[in-house]
């Protein structure tokens, strides 16, 4: 299911990445066809795709998930004291799906919203989890990466060098890099034997998050994601 998430696969290609027997591959389909989560595309080469009833499951999944229920006070809380948006992303392949967000009001636009998948390389939590999670940033950092504005950086020496950075900082900074208009910062979640499974992050438009708030914004993130680690451990 999972890798059918990421795009539609035929028996063949679903056999290739599991190591498994085309035949059982196969069986495998049809049964997720049969049981209503997956589906058959117009592909002449039989390739098949998660329906929305592995949505449904999925969004289920994740709203009563103790990842999820338990960071719920602690983004709202940054929320309250720094006045902005505030959110809890985990990674998902070449992304970083949104699992919370604690917006300032209804209105507020600043990415990710909630359930939004957005780039690692150039988001607050992505760079987060990137910089702490080193098998995962080698993939990543191994496929083609898009630039979204003129201060994205997508060649993987320069982005090593800054997740470098991040973790001696302790905190990630996003600074125009996804969306002309934003910047943010992110600390990761840690849990059990220092695996790192999630990133708080703040992002504001640019005129509210200057320099000059970064360490500030820094320490109330990597405070709140210790307590955080805390609670889940």
């Amino acid at each position: 299911m999972e890798l059918l998430a990421v795009q539609p696969r035929s028996a063949p290609e679903l056999a290739a990445e599991l190591g498994i027997h085309v035949r059982t591959a196969r069986q495998l389909l049809r049964r997720l066809d049969h049981d209503g989560y997956a589906e058959r595309t117009g592909d002449p080469r039989r390739r098949y795709r998660p329906t929305r009833r592995s949505v449904a499951l999925a969004g289920q999944v994740v709203e009563h998930a103790e990842l999820t229920q338990t960071a719920v006070p602690h983004t709202t809380e940054v929320r309250d004291q720094l006045g902005e948006d505030c959110h809890l992303c985990e990674p998902s392949y070449l992304s970083a799906l949104c699992l919370v967000h604690a917006g300032r009001h209804p209105a507020s636009g600043c990415r990710p919203q909630l359930r939004e998948l957005v780039p690692c390389h150039c988001t607050a939590a992505g760079k987060a989890l990137l910089a702490w999670r080193e098998p995962w940033r080698q993939a990543v950092l191994a496929q083609p990466l898009m630039a979204f504005t003129d201060r994205t950086l997508t060649g993987p020496q320069y982005l090593d060098r800054e997740l470098a950075k991040t973790v001696a900082r302790g905190y990630s900074i996003e600074d125009r890099e996804h969306d002309p208009h934003t910047r943010g910062l992110g600390a990761p979640v840690l849990v059990g034997d220092r695996e790192v499974v999630a990133a708080i992050a703040v992002v504001a438009p640019v005129s509210r998050l200057p320099a000059e708030r970064y360490a500030e914004i820094g320490e109330a993130l990597t405070r709140t994601a210790d307590a955080l680690s805390t609670d889940l451990s």
